[in-house]
């Protein structure tokens, strides 16, 4: 093995890739992708037909909702708030789904090692947090934000999900 194929990632290794035996799922997704720009409701189609086969692979499923809610965001634009409430709807379901994730993460990934367990990105964390921010829906991002605090989840910032919680208790005790 040389030294450059020491850092290199397998497909199995590619964090939130479809598993490999997952064959339909992937399919469902190629066909998403081959129509997210040209026709929406042929990508929505498949992207129902991907959260089918995604059944019961916590890792496919984790996949779905991060391709999925990423979809609809940015058709809000276009669509309007159906759109964001479908994602919306996205996101607050993978928030649920998040355990069975974070399960099977450590025992795909994880399996013995003595280091702590860092989990997986979780976006719908974030994202459902500052979209119930910028709503005024401030007590909502709180929950969403003690959410991510129970399962370790980070957002990428500086003071994560403490400081974000801090500063959306502050914005709700002005109002």
């Amino acid at each position: 093995m040389g030294l450059f194929n020491f850092f290199k990632k397998s497909e199995e290794q590619e964090e939130g890739a479809p598993a490999p035996g997952n064959e339909r799922y992937r399919l469902a997704l190629e066909e998403f992708e081959r129509n997210r720009f040209k026709d929406k409701e042929q990508a929505k189609a498949a992207l129902q037909v991907a959260y089918q086969f995604s059944e019961g692979s916590p890792l496919d499923r984790h996949h779905f909702y991060k391709t999925a809610g990423d979809y609809f965001y940015n058709l809000q634009h276009e669509e309007g708030t159906a759109a964001l409430e479908k994602c919306k709807d996205i996101w607050r379901e993978h928030i649920k789904y998040t355990p069975d994730i974070l399960e099977a993460y450590k025992k795909k990934y994880h399996k013995e090692s003595l280091l702590d367990f860092i989990p997986p990105d979780v976006p719908s964390f974030k994202r459902l947090a500052e979209l119930y921010e910028e709503e005024g829906s401030y007590s909502e991002a709180v929950e969403v934000c003690d959410e991510a605090l129970k399962y370790k989840i980070r957002d990428g910032t500086a003071g994560g999900f403490e400081g974000r919680k801090k500063r959306l208790e502050e914005k709700l005790h002005r109002n």
